[in-house]
């Protein structure tokens, strides 16, 4: 136990020195490209005291539409305390509804003739995102317990990594492609290790977890090739070129990247249940080979494929949902749909995540079925020899 409570102790402080250290290498990197939105001005935060003009009014869809003028208090940055007179252009993806006392960012341009002008830029919603993460993260704590925190400091990890590091990285140059797989093995690598601890069934999970990778890069390359989609056919493309980012990086890879992140946590998923079950199985059955082991495990991990696809399906098909409606309402025929390269782009998404995760559930099977067989073995064997000792027989009768 003090050996377990000793490997556990210096993962969790090794964790958390790699997180302090990606937190210093994201905070420290400088562009020397882009656009820089704050060049001409600042966003800081602010209260409404009074709305001095109000010329709005609610359309057909409940929204309010029009222009106001208020008068707020900046209540962070440089301008900390003073008081401003800012416009407000209500719009149908931008409607900030001002009242007094509502919390909101402005944009703040201050002239060298002690000018200014200001006007309303969105809802103050910083407070309310670190309180509803807090709150899901007390969620998670109070229901699971300290599988709750350790799962807690999994997400905590994955979100420092992707933050901090691996975006941080590729805007400096790095190959996108080669560094998030190798970023992926390591966030999956500690998430499992901090929810299962130094457990035979993380290993399993992990070892699963890279064939799925391993299978994900293979079929990305396959489809990507068949369906003709270069990597250049991302909506984002436009935006990444106006700020020059083209001649930093290899811009095809990633949506590579972006489809291996997406599917991570269903892979992962997938590996741990079948882990998990080859495991407990192996526990309930202890004289269980590796035949019976795996014929069972495999029955798990065939219905955890079948829930897990539909659940990876829905979700790339909920984040396309609204263009498929604009679709409809255009009268899109199918002939012209079905060749467009962002209906492609979904395939490919669909196609590389669950094809990976459908490989993944029989190879952890098969892995976990080995490792715990094996130990069974082992231990039958132990059994045996020490009860043959007892009778005074030898373990292997001759002849």
């Amino acid at each position: 136990m003090k050996l377990k409570l000793g490997k556990e102790f210096l993962f969790f402080s090794a964790a958390t020195a790699v997180m302090a250290a990606m937190v210093w290498f994201g905070a420290n990197t400088n562009l020397d490209f882009g656009i820089n939105l704050t060049r001409d001005g600042s966003y800081p935060r602010a209260r409404v005291l009074e709305v001095i003009h109000n010329q709005t009014t609610v359309d057909a869809n409940g929204l309010r539409r029009g222009r106001q003028e208020v008068l707020a208090e900046i209540t962070s940055g440089e301008h900390r305390g003073r008081v401003v007179r800012a416009v407000n252009i209500l719009f149908i993806d931008a409607a900030v509804y001002a009242q007094g006392g509502t919390r909101i960012v402005l944009f703040f341009d201050p002239q060298a003739d002690g000018s200014y002008f200001a006007r309303v830029h969105s809802y103050e919603r910083a407070t309310a995102i670190y309180a509803v993460v807090a709150l899901f993260f007390l969620l998670l704590a109070v229901t699971g317990g300290k599988a709750g925190l350790r799962s807690v400091f999994g997400l905590v990890f994955t979100f420092v990594t992707l933050l901090f590091l691996l975006i941080p990285a590729i805007v400096r140059g790095a190959p996108p492609a080669l560094l998030t797989v190798a970023l992926s093995l390591l966030i999956m690598s500690v998430s499992l290790i901090a929810i299962m601890g130094f457990a035979k069934k993380t290993y399993v999970a992990i070892a699963g977890s890279s064939i799925g990778i391993f299978f994900y890069c293979i079929f990305y390359l396959a489809v990507s090739a068949a369906l003709r989609i270069t990597g250049f056919n991302i909506p984002e493309m436009t935006m990444l070129a106006t700020v020059g980012f083209l001649a930093n990086a290899r811009i095809a890879e990633l949506l590579f990247c972006g489809i291996l992140i997406a599917s991570l946590g269903a892979v992962t998923d997938t590996t741990v249940s079948v882990a998990s079950t080859t495991a407990e199985l192996s526990a309930a059955a202890s004289g269980a080979g590796f035949n019976a082991l795996f014929r069972s495990s495999m029955r798990m991990a065939r219905d955890c494929v079948g829930s897990s696809a539909n659940t990876l399906i829905l979700a790339f098909t909920g984040a396309f949902f609204i263009s498929l409606i604009v679709f409809r309402l255009n009268n899109f025929e199918y002939h012209m749909l079905i060749h467009r390269p962002d209906i492609a782009i979904e395939v490919l998404r669909i196609v590389a995540a669950s094809s990976a995760m459908v490989l993944c559930a029989p190879a952890t099977a098969l892995i976990g079925s080995f490792a715990h067989a094996a130990k069974e073995s082992a231990a039958a064997k132990r059994e045996n020899a020490h009860s043959f000792a007892e009778r005074g027989e030898p373990a292997v009768k001759p002849g």
